[in-house]
């Protein structure tokens, strides 16, 4: 999509706790180099919240307060900051993340049919002194939404018409509300994603506990994961039971090394067809480097047994086999 000379209006929202590096993000939001913007700060911890000007480094600004003054919490935030965008587009972004300058012109010039109202990007992610630790943010499809967000909120530009129809945070995530919405908005659309970093999540930042760090509480997401799986039931029972998008899925997770991942989706895959050759191998080796030497040696040798010339199948059963006989020597020596 090249750029026009008539530019949609993008709405960067920002819910605010008025931490200092507010100014961070104000400044990444003014620095676009996407002509049409407007910057909307929902104030988060209410009217205690800063005064801001109307316009910021060239940019409209406006704050936003909630009526009866007090705080919000973090779907009511971002709520609040839908209800008042004037943009085609949407876009997040809290006050301790950034975007990078052409993080919009890099989204909304990307090639997209009109039935995909996400964009997404991949996002680099920081630690606490801003070494960079990865980037998240993968291609793939809603079988994702499983396991977490397809992409970060900063990362995401969020179709008008998406809202139009309704699409809003549950007030009832206190956390994890982002993933919640995010398989609202799967619910109605495709994703579009751009292999490009055009944003950074600073994820020691901040106590939800979703991030990384001292800002990672495990037994939190696992809760709020099981809450999501739960709600959106009728649609994630279609996705998994998709073979090629659950394969595809198990793929990507196998390469990016998360191995829980790629084992539920490749099992899953196998048991919609269990005599797939590509299903046999792929988890065979999710088995095999999770240290499940005697399922993924059954795997590969029942593939290799109905494609006994395959020289890959050969060699990976080849290299279970040889983990298997080094395990059973050093048994023996013990």
């Amino acid at each position: 999509m090249a750029p026009s000379s008539n530019p949609a209006l993008v709405s960067i929202l920002i819910r605010s706790m008025d931490r200092p590096t507010l100014t961070r993000a104000l400044d990444s939001a003014a620095a676009q180099t996407w002509s049409n913007l407007e910057i909307v700060v929902v104030a988060a911890c209410g009217r205690a919240h800063r005064a801001l000007p109307e316009t910021y480094r060239g940019r409209p600004l406006r704050l936003v307060v909630a009526e009866h003054g007090g705080p919000l919490l973090r779907p009511e935030a971002a709520n609040a900051g839908l209800n008042a965008a004037r943009g085609v587009w949407l876009n997040f972004l809290d006050d301790d993340d950034e975007l990078l300058p052409l993080h919009l012109t890099t989204l909304l010039t990307a090639p997209r049919p009109d039935n995909e109202r996400i964009v997404y990007s991949r996002t680099r992610v920081v630690d606490d002194k801003g070494n960079l630790l990865g980037h998240c943010s993968l291609p793939g499809t809603h079988v994702q939404l499983w396991f977490h967000s397809r992409s970060t909120t900063c990362g995401t530009l969020i179709g008008r018409s998406l809202i139009d129809q309704g699409t809003r945070f549950d007030p009832s995530f206190a956390v994890y509300e982002d993933h919640d919405f995010f398989v609202n908005c799967a619910a109605r659309t495709a994703f579009r994603y751009v292999d490009i970093p055009t944003c950074i999540w600073h994820a020691h930042a901040g106590e939800s506990g979703c991030g990384f760090g001292g800002n990672d509480d495990k037994p939190q997401r696992n809760e709020y994961i099981a809450r999501i799986r739960r709600k959106w039931a009728a649609f994630f029972d279609p996705w998994l039971r998709n073979f090629d998008a659950v394969l595809d899925c198990g793929q990507q997770y196998l390469k990016a090394g998360d191995l829980g991942a790629a084992l539920n989706c490749l099992e899953r895959a196998l048991a919609l067809r269990p005599e797939d050759i590509n299903a046999l191998n792929l988890a065979g080796m999710a088995n095999y480097r999770s240290g499940h030497l005697a399922r993924a040696e059954f795997l590969l040798a029942h593939a290799l047994s109905r494609l006994p010339q395959h020289q890959g199948l050969i060699d990976n059963l080849a290299l279970v086999r040889a983990l298997l006989g080094a395990a059973a020597t050093h048994q023996a020596d013990v």
